[in-house]
């Protein structure tokens, strides 16, 4: 019986997750990063592809989402973790057997991974059941590994080691020590007689040495030594008829571990990583919910959100994270933020695209309160240093990169511009600013846009699609990292003119003193 997927859901075809290539945007919002941090938490490099699969169907956000909250319930977690370390235990010990040189060895390892992987899948069907899994993608995948091992397939190959192990248990022999010489001989229940100080004494020189003693003598596999795979090679010789079997029956069953249930574990990973990811935050105070998600409204409410990436770090460093509202309703698309540098707009900026691509991924996403469109695509538009070796500006590839993201955005996009059009005059940013923003407006689509043109924000005004959001700072202008939605205050273009021809006050004192 298929085991169905609880990352793509019942009746959905499951997508390959190997593989997935990196959306353009990823980097520019720190994607990548938590990507990394969610995969390095699940134990799986592989769950980087998983961070790379968003979705429009709200059925399948909300599929997810429940799986997300009953894995919350320690019992159903604990469950779900059990399972995922004793598969990978058993994947990695299946490797191990494949590059064993003694097969006699291999064959019983591989037989104690076939009884051990009957009992894991059977265990997760029981474990669940009995925490009481609700979410329906969880109740799917326990009834189907029950079925599974019920099933004819796993009865056979279960009752089937289990002979040979019974088999295997019952093989008695004598070992008959004679000087160096070890010999083999099936078991005299008869004979009476005492060899541990002989067995000791004979086997001393291969017990690891100390620097005064014999140097310790390296096995050639893992769990036998030489001498104990010559002794195991005359145990064979004595009980040809179960090794034989046990070859044959390795042999027939060397792929007995079904693709479903390695999906399942690696489907697993990604929700525990993901929350995994998570458990420092919250433990931290940081606030994370479970958004309401739609592909056809574009409203945006976002209570106390934060970039997950930089919160990670600094929750590890012990250090305070900043949280923002953000709101759109109505005809608003457009945010406009604009501040002092340094001010946090660009870590603002972040945090605005990862709640469009974390929650069109089922996530929980950072923020007390989130409701939000589900994108059909996201772009980005992040400033890059000028190469020397390019044939082009900088300005002028800031242009063709605003160009492409034109010629492929819908008004099912989100787009995300940040701190472009630096390399020219105030009046040309301004002329180029104002007819990029015309473009997006008649897309439609939804847009955030960190800009020193602080009159970009009154271009739409009147129309309602355009609001502003400033970074504000305290007395002294230190930086608050807070953004709040108010008119410009006309000073953050100045302030970066006066900083980068040094006449800044502190600058001027200096030269002056």
């Amino acid at each position: 019986m298929a085991i169905r997927s609880i990352l793509f859901g019942p009746g959905r075809p499951s997508a390959e997750t190997e593989g997935v290539a990196e959306p353009e945007y990823f980097q520019d919002l720190n994607l990548d990063r938590i990507a990394e941090a969610v995969a390095k938490a699940g134990e799986d490099p592989g769950l980087v592809s998983c961070l790379r699969l968003p979705s429009r169907d709200v059925r399948l956000i909300g599929f997810r989402q429940e799986i997300f909250r009953n894995l919350e319930d320690p019992r159903v977690r604990e469950a779900a973790e059990r399972f995922t370390a004793a598969n990978a235990r058993i994947r990695r010990r299946l490797e191990l057997v494949g590059r064993m040189k003694h097969p006699p060895q291999a064959n019983r390892w591989f037989l104690d991974l076939v009884l051990e992987h009957a009992a894991v899948v059977t265990a997760l069907a029981e474990e669940l059941e009995e925490a009481g899994a609700t979410a329906p993608g969880l109740k799917a995948l326990c009834d189907d590994m029950a079925a599974y091992a019920r099933g004819d397939s796993l009865t056979r190959l279960r009752d089937q080691a289990r002979d040979l192990r019974d088999r295997l248990e019952k093989t008695r022999y004598d070992l008959l020590l004679r000087g160096d010489k070890v010999t083999l001989a099936r078991h005299d229940p008869e004979a009476r007689f005492d060899y541990i100080e002989r067995v000791l004494a004979t086997f001393e020189r291969f017990r690891t040495g100390t620097e005064e003693g014999p140097s310790p003598v390296r096995p050639p596999e893992p769990g036998l030594d030489r001498v104990e795979a010559g002794v195991l090679d005359l145990v064979v010789e004595l009980f040809p008829d179960v090794f034989r079997d046990l070859a044959a029956f390795r042999a027939a069953n060397g792929e007995f571990l079904p693709a479903d249930v390695v999906r399942a574990e690696r489907e697993l990973r990604f929700y525990l990583g993901y929350l995994a990811h998570l458990a420092p935050l919250r433990e931290a105070g940081l606030p994370v919910c479970y958004p309401v998600v739609s592909a056809t409204d574009k409203t945006l409410l976002a209570r106390d959100v934060f970039d997950l990436a930089l919160a990670a770090e600094r929750v590890r460093r012990g250090e305070p994270v900043v949280v923002n509202d953000v709101e759109l309703s109505g005809a608003e698309r457009v945010i406009v933020v604009s501040g002092p540098n340094q001010g946090g707009k660009t870590t603002f900026s972040r945090a605005f695209g990862q709640l469009y691509h974390l929650a069109a991924l089922g996530c929980p996403v950072p923020g007390s309160e989130v409701r939000v469109f589900l994108p059909d695509r996201i772009f980005t538009h992040y400033e890059r240093a000028e190469s020397l070796e390019g044939l082009t500006s900088k300005l002028e590839d800031e242009l063709l990169r605003a160009r492409a993201i034109l010629d492929r955005a819908t008004s099912g996009s989100v787009i995300i511009l940040n701190e472009i059009f630096t390399s020219t005059t105030a009046d040309d940013a301004r002329a180029l600013s104002e007819s990029l923003l015309a473009s997006v407006s008649r897309l439609d689509a939804l847009c955030l846009w960190v800009s020193f043109v602080d009159e970009l924000s009154e271009a739409g005004l009147e129309a309602g699609s355009v609001v502003s959001m400033v970074g504000t700072v305290e007395a002294g202008e230190a930086r608050t990292y807070k953004m709040v939605r108010r008119p410009p205050d006309g000073r953050a273009y100045a302030r970066t003119l006066v900083e980068r021809h040094g006449l800044t006050r502190a600058r001027l004192a200096e030269r002056i003193l």
